[in-house]
């Protein structure tokens, strides 16, 4: 019988080994890319809520996606995690409203921000450790992104960023994991359609 939880604990390993390989100066050649691809995607230019993320540890870092999203007005939240597998859409009320989240990931401090429904956003950008170009990801396994994903209203458009380098065949899939519409990678991007 096939051991799914074993499979997806292997797919994660050998894609975290192929990012880590990867030297600082290639990730942030590869991250600006990354962001140039997103900031010209038709769905990034019409959004006016945008669900992010800071990267941590060695994830594709969007810094220069914040900066584009600051200059043209759009409203950037970030995710505040709780126990429980619970995750909120929160934008700090400014920049010194931050505190470390028990992962040690830098995340609003809840008092200092406002919690944006998941119904008004309307791009929800997405780390992963890999992914497969029919759409799917496998995350750090906490399962925060998809348990958030299907409270978001039908206009959210989710968008995986990720390195060429994590790509699978196939990633492991269960019912509860929720599939993309988009993967931006240095080499481009993948869309997908029901």
């Amino acid at each position: 019988m096939r051991d799914l939880k074993k499979e997806k604990q292997q797919q994660r390993q050998e894609a975290l080994i192929r990012r880590r390989a990867l030297r600082p100066e290639q990730r942030e050649e590869k991250s600006s890319t990354i962001c140039r691809i997103l900031c010209a995607l038709p769905e990034m230019i019409r959004s006016d809520r945008i669900f992010s993320y800071r990267a941590v540890w060695d994830e594709v870092n969007l810094k220069d996606m914040h900066a584009w999203a600051a200059q043209n007005g759009k409203t950037v939240a970030w995710p505040i995690t709780r126990s429980g597998g619970e995750m909120k859409a929160a934008v700090p009320r400014d920049d010194k409203a931050w505190t470390r989240s028990r992962y040690g990931i830098w995340e609003p401090a809840a008092q200092q921000a406002d919690i944006l429904d998941p119904d008004c956003l309307d791009v929800i950008l997405v780390p992963c450790v890999a992914f497969d170009r029919y759409g799917n990801r496998c995350g750090h396994g906490a399962g925060y992104y998809d348990r958030y994903l299907p409270q978001c209203g039908r206009q959210a458009v989710f968008i995986l960023t990720a390195f060429d380098a994590q790509e699978v065949p196939a990633v492991c899939t269960e019912k509860t994991d929720v599939r993309m519409d988009i993967v931006v990678t240095e080499s481009g991007v993948y869309r997908y359609s029901e």
